[in-house]
């Protein structure tokens, strides 16, 4: 028996491009880049130094041994006297979960250009102006002048933003590694 096609390209040509589209399909062998994830912090530490007396320090703690949602934070408050100017540093970013502390400060300042550290004075006449950059020229934070005025309370919100590739020098991009409130009273 023999067929007789009228228009063998045409029959061909669905056949062609079925075989043209499976040969094109492959594993792409590209892996896709490892998604860093957030730092576990466990307890932060300022350290506040008077400009003007350089003796006077006072540091503030904030430390949440069991993460969200156990026991609630232990925060210490911060007191400072009224017209005062102080050096503001983050003198220790720690991950207390096993039996030894690990200072996770290093690694933060060697991701510089993937962190920023946010300061919200609320209510009390503090004022807290990042004073450091990262190697791209954007705002990191590790570093603020805090500025008192008259007596006051209220608090200071420190955030530390992580985010990697997306950093642009404002708090908006990225995800919180932490998030926490210190009380504030100026005297």
């Amino acid at each position: 028996m023999i067929f007789a096609f009228s228009r063998p390209a045409s029959l061909l040509a669905p056949v062609v491009l079925a075989l043209g589209l499976l040969g094109s399909c492959s594993k792409d062998e590209t892996p896709l880049p490892a998604v860093r994830e957030n730092e576990l912090i466990t307890s932060l530490r300022l350290k506040f130094v008077n400009q003007a007396s350089p003796t006077d320090v006072r540091l503030a703690t904030w430390k949440d041994l069991d993460g969200q949602g156990g026991n609630p934070p232990v925060i210490d408050a911060i007191t400072l006297p009224a017209n005062a100017v102080y050096t503001l540093t983050v003198d220790a970013v720690l991950n207390e979960t096993s039996t030894t502390s690990e200072d996770v400060t290093p690694e933060i300042v060697r991701e510089a250009t993937n962190h920023l550290f946010v300061y919200k004075p609320t209510g009390a006449p503090l004022t807290v102006v990042v004073t450091d950059k990262d190697s791209q020229g954007l705002p990191f934070g590790l570093q603020a002048r805090a500025t008192t005025a008259g007596a006051g309370n209220g608090s200071l919100r420190v955030i530390l933003r992580h985010q990697v590739g997306t950093k642009d020098g404002t708090e908006t991009p990225g995800s919180t590694d932490f998030d926490t409130t210190f009380p504030v009273t100026i005297r």
